[in-house]
């Protein structure tokens, strides 16, 4: 009998003959090279071949367009005809969402920079689920693609191997030497088929067509993407697999989707629904806020940004806009939560990476192995979290560096990473600020108090 990783290697080659290297799909594209990314307006029809554009490629994304969100309990699709219908929203869509949401929730914590999502598909025929999947890392496949690797019959079950994903790139793994065989295995085929989907015309190779005679419906609790990241675009997977509805759980507010993804698949004849977060339907309702809620952080951390935090908006610059007196009202607040005992603080993980000092003076400068040292992305997702809720927090780092200027330098790059502030270095602890969307902490009140 054959073993999963045999069975991978073989469908992948069987896949990989029966389609010529050179093979060239043509596809309509509404793309934008507009730098305004609030750029609505319509462009010209352009032509792509889908075998010179990859994830080395240029990463061009498909033009926004406004989603209209239609009467309580409907949205707006299209039909093979181009022509637009509504459809209710039922509650078994309501059902599946849920489903696809608990996947999504096994992502959260694992993600960063990337949102936790779900995705379920399901054979109206006979109302059965093929596939469910989850993001489980920056890097890897997303949710759609666990989905249909499943339905596709490339793994054994979408979830297992997100699953094998999340735990085998933990930083606690990282320092583990122990590997059970079967997630071993399970790890070897989905690094293969990521080797696969991310080359050349992989998305037509693993999903071409494998759902053209069924009726297959795709819930999924973000917008599909439609931009070429490390891995082809996950509308574009959808649409070429054959699923003929798509049900959206939250616009994905991304500048590079934002309506993006829903534009893709309905280019395709591809039927798409979004899900209301006002309908009279209070079921559909709270999914809907569910799926928001979830990629929550996300939304605000990759939120337009400007340079004055004007009307709550994000400030792009803390460089330019804190001051000596910004910092001294802060750290004065700091204190006083310390005090109190409600000051948020955050150890570096133990588990996590850590600069020897005698890798320092052996490989190089303190700067080149702080901008080496690994950010664990769990971690960093909590981080970012917290200062989303918080504004404020001290990181403690002395398990990452000895040095205190160590400390210093990688707090800097911290905030760089999450566009904060580093307002304040005391031997390895870093007080983190970056007001919330809209702030909650007035700066402005907190210099009239002090003054006082």
């Amino acid at each position: 009998a054959m073993t999963p990783a045999s069975k991978c290697q073989s469908h992948a080659m069987k896949q990989i003959s029966q389609n010529c290297a050179n093979r060239k799909i043509t596809t309509l594209l509404h793309c934008s090279f507009s730098k305004d990314d609030n750029d609505y307006g319509h462009r010209a029809p352009f032509f792509v071949s889908s075998s010179k554009v990859n994830q080395f490629g240029p990463r061009r994304h498909y033009r926004r367009c406004p989603i209209i969100q239609t009467s309580i309990s409907t949205s707006t699709s299209t039909n093979q005809n181009n022509e637009e219908t509504t459809n209710q929203i039922l509650e078994q869509d309501i059902e599946y969402m849920k489903k696809a949401l608990e996947a999504a929730e096994k992502g959260v914590g694992n993600t960063y920079p990337n949102p936790a999502v779900g995705c379920v598909l399901v054979d109206n025929t006979n109302d059965s689920i093929i596939g469910t999947g989850f993001h489980p890392k920056a890097g890897y496949p997303h949710a759609e693609v666990f989905a249909l690797f499943e339905a596709c019959g490339h793994v054994q079950s979408g979830i297992d191997s997100a699953l094998t994903v999340v735990q085998q790139t933990s930083s606690s793994f990282a320092k583990s030497n122990t590997v059970e065989n079967d997630d071993n295995e399970t790890m070897n085929i989905v690094n293969e088929l990521l080797k696969i989907y991310s080359s050349d015309g992989g998305a037509e190779q693993l999903f071409e067509n494998k759902f053209q005679e069924k009726d297959i419906t795709a819930y999924v609790t973000l917008e599909p993407c439609c931009h070429y990241g490390q891995t082809p675009p996950c509308a574009m997977s959808l649409f070429h697999s054959g699923v003929k509805r798509v049900i959206v759980g939250f616009r994905d507010p991304n500048p590079r989707v934002d309506g993006g993804g829903v534009s893709m698949l309905r280019n395709h004849d591809v039927q798409v629904d979004l899900l209301l977060t006002e309908s009279s339907n209070e079921n559909e309702t709270k999914i809907a806020e569910q799926c928001a809620d979830i990629v929550k952080a996300f939304a605000k951390r990759i939120t337009p940004r400007s340079d004055d935090g004007k009307d709550g908006a994000h400030i792009f610059d803390y460089d330019n806009y804190m001051n000596g007196a910004k910092r001294s009202a802060l750290r004065s607040l700091a204190g006083k939560l310390k005090n109190e005992g409600t000051m948020k603080e955050l150890q570096w993980p133990p588990s996590s990476a850590s600069i020897d000092a005698k890798d320092v003076k052996e490989n190089g400068g303190l700067v080149e192995a702080i901008n080496e040292l690994p950010l664990a992305h769990g971690w960093m997702e909590t981080v970012d979290s917290n200062l989303w809720e918080k504004e404020m927090i001290l990181l403690r780092l002395n398990n990452a560096i000895a040095k205190k200027k160590g400390a210093k330098l990688l707090g800097e790059r911290i905030a760089k990473e999450l566009n904060a502030h580093v307002t304040q270095v005391v031997g390895h602890t870093v007080l983190l600020y970056r007001p919330g969307l809209p702030p909650v902490l007035d700066i402005d009140k907190l210099l009239a108090d002090k003054s006082e």
